[in-house]
């Protein structure tokens, strides 16, 4: 691949816009023989589309350069698991000066439960399954904000798993090969840009605060605050974008690039249709997603009732007043129920139920009472609440935090104030309760 090389000129690219293009091609010479006599509804009712589409195709294809050209420098890069919107997003507001916003919003992402479905992108692989177990360790690391525990494990996940690709070096070596035949995050200003920053050296003990993931000061102990969520997000973007790259390493391999197929023009309407609708569906997923997260608000402190009676249904707080309430009952398959868990393997409620049990069953709920709601994103909230227990017969008082998270009942992402939603415990405090 050469340097001078875009993204944008990435097969994946150039061939929707070489189609589009045809398609316009062949739209100017149906509008012309139309003059003679020549009509077809359906054919023009596609191709009035055609001007529109290449726009958008234009727009779309140009997002992966300017992204990484506005973010690589400070450790993020485009690649194909990323999300389209937030891509966008991120470019748009370093477009308008507030890229330390847009670097918020992709943080955010990458280290919420966001990224859940993409943990199933790690089953394939085998240089990714065999270390399926400590990378589900580190995003329920992540989730419940130990920072400090899931920096260092998704380094020594992403150095060894190059490693094994590369069946001699890590990541972190200055002449890996970080490159594939069209592939978005192993284009050259993808991983190799930011290879090169998280491998700069580090030689003194630093105790400022870094917002890189440097691997040299992180795991050599010269940089002791590396424990915040700008750090954690890029971690887990760059293991994703190794994933990506990794499965294009496997697609060249078992699929080597063939010359391009020249289509009649019957294929060449079909794909272009094919496109048409395929782009529609996704402009409208698109918009809505976006205007969903632009319109969505925290509830405001003012406007919330701690009393239980007046809990919806569908609320985080809701949740969370049940699990204490199972917990008081020692209704322990329920909890099992309600925890949040990485992954979709079938759960076995008793055992989760006996775990449960063997755990707080010295812990002896008395009381319990929410004295705080405060919603995080439009799909995590914490709830705090004060609570009094026996501990080995004393008495003990404390305030916990259940952070809780929300799901569509199709295991997708849900958003706070739907009703459709299902609240699961991801911040198990069970273990707290000794001290």
């Amino acid at each position: 691949m050469k340097e001078k090389e875009k993204i944008a000129d990435l097969p994946q690219y150039s061939e929707i816009r070489n189609n589009v293009q045809a398609a316009d091609s062949i739209r100017k010479i149906v509008k012309f023989i139309s003059f003679f006599g020549f009509k077809n509804k359906k054919l023009n009712e596609v191709f009035l589309k055609i001007p529109d589409l290449k726009k958008q195709i234009e727009h779309i294809s140009t997002i992966p350069d300017k992204f990484n050209s506005h973010f690589s420098t400070r450790g993020w890069i485009s690649h194909e698991s990323m999300n389209s919107p937030l891509m966008e997003k991120a470019v748009e507001l370093a477009e308008n000066g507030e890229i330390e916003k847009a670097e918020k919003i992709l943080s955010e992402h990458f280290t919420s439960s966001e990224i859940k479905w993409l943990q199933n992108r790690f089953r394939v692989l085998p240089e990714f399954s065999v270390r399926f177990d400590i990378i589900q360790k580190a995003y329920q690391d992540t989730l419940e904000r130990r920072f400090y525990s899931c920096v260092p494990l998704l380094l020594i996940i992403i150095d060894g798993v190059v490693n094994d690709i590369s069946k001699s070096k890590g990541f972190f070596t200055e002449n890996t090969d970080l490159t594939a035949w069209d592939s978005v995050a192993a284009h050259s200003s993808g991983l190799t840009a930011i290879r090169d920053i998280f491998n700069t050296s580090r030689k003194k003990t630093n105790t400022e605060e870094i917002f890189l993931p440097y691997r040299n000061g992180i795991l050599h102990g010269r940089d002791l605050k590396f424990d915040n969520i700008l750090v954690v997000g890029k971690c887990w973007a760059t293991l994703f974008a190794i994933n990506d790259w990794a499965r294009a390493l496997k697609k060249e391999k078992e699929n080597p690039p063939t010359p391009e197929k020249q289509l009649s023009l019957k294929e060449s309407l079909r794909d272009i249709k094919k496109t048409i609708i395929e782009h529609n569906e996704w402009k409208i997923k698109h918009n809505k997603i976006m205007q969903e997260l632009e319109d969505w608000k925290p509830r405001k402190k003012e406007d919330l009732n701690l009393n239980p009676l007046t809990f919806k249904k569908f609320s985080p707080e809701k949740q969370a007043y049940d699990i204490a309430n199972n917990w008081l009952n020692k209704n322990y398959g329920k909890i099992a129920i309600q925890l949040h868990r990485i992954g979709d393997s079938e759960i076995n409620i008793g055992k989760e139920a006996g775990e449960i049990r063997s755990e707080i069953q010295n812990k002896i709920l008395k009381e319990f009472k929410i004295i705080n709601i405060e919603d995080k994103t439009p799909a995590i909230s914490e709830i705090t609440m004060s609570i009094t227990y026996d501990l080995d017969s004393s008495e003990m008082k404390k305030e916990i935090i259940m952070r809780m998270i929300c799901k569509s009942p199709y295991g997708e992402i849900g958003m706070n104030g739907n009703e459709d939603i299902i609240w699961e415990m991801i911040d198990n405090f069970f273990y707290r309760l000794e001290f």
